[in-house]
């Protein structure tokens, strides 16, 4: 679970990186400048954090799940948090930089480079708010991603694709209900057991079945249960790249979808 002091700040960076990921499949020149923004932001409070505070970065070691990372911030880190933190500062002011050149080998760079850093903070689970690294990079991608034309065999491909992912994710959810040991309890018990711990699949379910007529509000429903599951995951890596991950993808292809069916009557909303 997501310490109480980190909460609102937890929730709102993942606010924003989903915010993101939807606007870049309309608001592309948005999105890349936010990431730039973005990176400026994180050098200049970087640079002032660890000049003033060096010692707040080793507080990172008790909010990663990793023993790996954990051993690192614990051990070499410790010793040269100036250092390595001004070096990261400085990369991400270059970031910023390359981001907001209008030369397109440029701004590939500086993504390439934000990509990076983004993947390499991830394994800090809640300190670096997981899943908002994986989210907003993928934004960054389809922002900077090139504009083109769908064939209407790829439309449909696209149109299906998070309605089957949602489903098929729904039934996945709903296998875990079969987990229940009937052990020492009456048949009521153990099915009221199973009810429990099918919710999840209904609410996807549920969820799938709003976004097959309503794919924007959809999406917006997928994202919300991917922050709310993460926010209470208790920091285990692996429960949130199972979980949330599969709805932020199922929530971006809807939006994507959204995108292509604006013909249709209940493409989004």
């Amino acid at each position: 679970m997501v310490p109480t002091e980190y909460l609102y700040a937890y929730l709102l960076a993942n606010t924003v990186a989903l915010a993101a990921l939807a606007a870049s499949f309309w608001l592309r020149g948005a999105v890349r400048w936010a990431a730039v923004v973005l990176f400026a932001w994180a050098a200049l409070t970087n640079t002032r954090t660890v000049l003033g505070d060096p010692g707040a970065y080793l507080e990172y070691a008790a909010l990663t799940p990793s023993g790996w990372y954990r051993a690192f911030i614990t051990g070499w880190f410790s010793h040269h948090v100036q250092v390595i933190v001004l070096t990261i500062a400085a990369a991400q002011a270059a970031i910023a930089v390359l981001l907001a050149s209008p030369r397109a080998l440029h701004r590939w760079t500086g993504a390439v480079g934000a990509w990076i850093f983004l993947l390499a903070i991830a394994p800090l689970g809640v300190g670096a708010g997981f899943p908002f690294s994986l989210t907003f990079g993928a934004a960054l991608l389809v922002a900077l991603g090139p504009e083109f034309e769908t064939s209407p065999r790829l439309s449909s491909i696209i149109h299906w694709a998070p309605r089957i992912a949602g489903l098929a994710f729904a039934v996945f959810l709903g296998l875990f209900a079969f987990d229940v040991s009937f052990t020492g309890l009456t048949i009521a018990e153990g099915i009221r057991r199973m009810a429990v711990h099918a919710v999840p699949s209904f609410v996807v379910a549920a969820v799938i079945f709003i976004a097959w007529r309503f794919a924007r509000l959809g999406a917006v429903l997928c994202f919300a249960l991917a922050i709310v599951y993460a926010a209470y995951a208790q920091g285990r890596m692996s429960w949130m790249l199972a979980i949330c991950a599969p709805l932020i993808v199922i929530g971006a292809l809807f939006l994507w979808s959204s995108r292509l069916d604006r013909h249709q009557p209940f493409a989004g909303i």
